[in-house]
């Protein structure tokens, strides 16, 4: 009888599943680093928590090499031109002006861009430029959003903590954009932190940060903000501790025979070019951040002396890995 049920029992069916998906790492190197050269750089720094052969090559130079050869991102410059009875604004791009040299020029956009609101805090991800706060001598909680390629501005959605004009500090990391002080708490010793989630265009509150100011002239490295100050650097770390997020640092410069000595000199213009942090000091002028020796050092030539000083410089930017410092004349 036995035998009888097993030979009417339906054949088994064998379920087969399709081969797991190779992971990126399983790839050669050269063909992720080119799938790498296509990734924002402030992805950077979540993807080298993946592994450590990701980790090498998101801190490669040939990964550097490759993103050279990108087509070259865009340097808005916006002037403003004062007369009696109003103020107008001339946006300019910083272009090549030949194909076989590596001389830029300003060119006039032609794109009627809107007047961003003056005194507000700035920074760039990817094609569009925020504007926070500023604009009135009155505390404002504004976000507007201009989108280099498509031309226009758009009004973002508000903070929940009005910043007063030019007092934030701003900064991207992962993504998202950060917020640091422009409206003090409690005697002035402590500073909100909010921060603007790009994708889904939401604000979140992060924080209060225990310091007596914040400077605006501000960028992010490494996954942090940093703050440059009169005589001091502050460093926000969103990663950190409750109450161990923002560190403040005295600063020094590296003198000759690896000396370090205290940098008594305020910073007008900060950048950062292929994660390296540049400051431009009134006194001490053009400036990288060594963020491992924690010192300020001054820019040297091929030949190992430093770079001739520049006095003073409107503006600082990056572009194709260059730092192009914008001087006054006359």
């Amino acid at each position: 009888m036995s035998n009888f049920i097993a030979d009417d029992e339906p054949p088994k069916k064998h379920t087969t599943h399709p081969p797991p998906p190779h992971s990126l790492s399983s790839l050669p190197a050269d063909i992720v680093l080119r799938c790498l050269v296509r990734v924002p750089k402030c992805h950077h720094l979540n993807i080298s928590w993946v592994s450590k052969d990701l980790r090498f090559l998101v801190r490669s130079p040939e990964l550097k090499v490759l993103r050279s050869t990108l087509p070259k991102s865009s340097l808005h410059l916006c002037f403003q031109k004062d007369d009696d009875h109003h103020s107008s604004f001339h946006w300019f791009t910083l272009s090549e002006t030949s194909t076989t040299t590596t001389e830029y020029g300003l060119v006039p956009n032609p794109t009627p861009f809107p007047p961003h609101k003056y005194g507000s805090s700035t920074v760039t991800v990817g094609s569009k430029i925020f504007f926070i706060g500023g604009g009135s001598s009155e505390p404002s909680s504004d976000l507007w959003i201009l989108d280099t390629r498509a031309g226009n501005m758009t009004k973002g959605p508000s903070m929940s903590v009005p910043q007063e004009k030019g007092e934030a500090a701003v900064g991207v990391i992962d993504g998202k954009v950060y917020v640091i002080g422009g409206r003090t708490f409690l005697d002035g010793r402590f500073h909100e932190v909010e921060v603007f989630d790009v994708k889904s265009e939401t604000w979140e509150l992060a924080g209060l940060e225990n310091v007596r100011k914040i400077s605006q002239r501000s960028a992010s490295v490494e996954g942090k903000v940093y703050m440059v100050e009169y005589k001091k650097t502050s460093v926000y770390n969103p990663r950190g501790g409750e109450g161990k997020r923002l560190v403040q640092m005295v600063n020094h410069r590296l003198s000759e025979g690896g000396r370090k000595d205290r940098l008594k000199d305020m910073a007008h213009r900060v950048c950062v070019v292929e994660d390296v942090l540049f400051a431009f000091f009134n006194r001490t002028g053009l400036m990288w951040f060594d963020t491992k020796l924690y010192v300020w050092r001054r820019l040297v030539g091929r030949d190992g002396k430093e770079l001739p000083f520049i006095l003073y410089a409107g503006a600082i930017g990056g572009i194709r890995g260059k730092a192009c410092g914008f001087v006054y004349d006359g």
